[in-house]
């Protein structure tokens, strides 16, 4: 019998799908593996973007459960509803809401299916959402913190951000996590401040996935498209599990790692109920100071923090401060240039630089 896997709401096959994959322990990469597909077009079918076909059909059947029939059929009802769903939307509001998303750098990442295919179901689909009204009571709210809602381009900024956080949702969503424990997350942070010292994506990104995981953190590392400015985001996923985005929006290691722990102490510090996101618009809150001063502090901590004075611009003097106490120079210099104890432009050599192409090949290594 198969009808237990048939919901009567509006949700999309990869919603079965994601409920079978648990129960048989199956990875997105694993899945992708049995599918002859990449990860993101395992992450499209989980979305509900991308179509499950006979050949899939088949292939779900195989190697998840239940029959080719019964995955063609709920594709089909899925299909009925969503185009439904939307040519219940206005014409003028649909076209404006498209508008709004960052379509050109969602097709081009794999996050909805990469041809001019109709946008609009494509949309509804990808954010599991019946319209526009619906999204924005989603995602508004986290634009509005995010300092967007003062601005002439707030839905376009609103669509980007939305687009990212989704995309951090559903990687997330497949990542296999212990039970979140605070404590635990915090001792880890002990481990992972010592992966600062190392020098490219490829060395650090899967230890760093790896500790975050035994304490209930999934970490993702997506790119943010064109006009979102978020450099991380926090959020509970479940009671069990929270997801952390980092986009490496800076491309150097003080700015990295600084995101990082910054989302970290988000995660320690202020519970389960609201979603952080950071980046260069980010509104000077409380909570927002308070992650501020635990990245801070965590990567240098307060008794060492005097010391910082009186390396003044010296090259020598600043690497073996970051030697002593276990940091990369570059983030030395990020905290001074910070502090303002040095220019802008100053010992910027001594940050560690990445390319897009080396963080897209660590990004590849990682098992989802």
């Amino acid at each position: 019998m198969t009808s237990e896997f048939a919901p009567e709401w509006f949700s999309p096959p990869g919603s079965t799908l994601s409920m079978m994959m648990a129960r048989r322990g199956l990875s997105t990469r694993e899945l992708a593996t049995k599918l002859q597909e990449d990860i993101a077009f395992v992450l499209r079918l989980l979305a509900g973007t991308e179509r499950i076909e006979k050949q899939v059909a088949n292939l779900l059947a195989e190697n998840v459960g239940a029959t080719s029939k019964f995955w063609m059929s709920r594709q089909a009802k899925y299909d009925t509803a969503l185009n439904k769903t939307a040519r219940n939307i206005g014409s003028d509001v649909a076209a404006a809401w498209l508008r709004s998303l960052p379509l050109k750098d969602m097709r081009s990442a794999g996050w909805i299916v990469p041809t001019g295919e109709y946008s609009l179901p494509a949309a509804l689909a990808y954010f599991g959402v019946t319209g526009p009204d619906e999204w924005r009571e989603r995602y508004a709210d986290h634009a509005t913190k995010y300092s967007y809602r003062t601005s002439q381009t707030f839905e376009s900024k609103l669509g980007a951000l939305a687009a990212w956080l989704r995309q951090g949702e559903l990687q997330a969503a497949g990542i296999t996590c212990a039970k979140w424990d605070l404590e635990t997350f915090r001792s880890a942070l002990v481990e992972i401040r010592q992966l600062t010292r190392l020098k490219s994506p490829l060395m650090f990104m899967a230890k760093l996935r790896a500790y975050c995981a035994s304490s209930g953190v999934a970490v993702v590392f997506i790119k943010a498209p064109a006009g979102c400015r978020a450099s991380g985001a926090t959020r509970f996923i479940s009671r069990d599990k929270a997801m952390l985005m980092l986009s490496f929006r800076h491309l150097s290691d003080d700015h990295f790692w600084f995101s990082f722990f910054h989302e970290a102490g988000h995660l320690l510090l202020h519970g389960h109920d609201s979603t952080f996101v950071d980046g260069d618009a980010a509104e000077t809150t409380e909570k927002e100071k308070e992650a501020n001063l635990f990245a801070a502090g965590t990567l240098i901590p307060l008794p060492e923090r005097g010391r910082l004075d009186g390396l003044r611009a010296s090259v020598n003097g600043v690497v073996r401060f970051a030697v002593s106490i276990g940091i990369s120079p570059g983030i030395v210099v990020g905290q001074m240039q910070h502090e303002r104890l040095l220019g802008p432009s100053q010992l910027n050599g001594l940050k560690r630089r990445y390319t897009w192409d080396e963080v897209q090949k660590a990004v590849e290594q990682l098992s989802l």
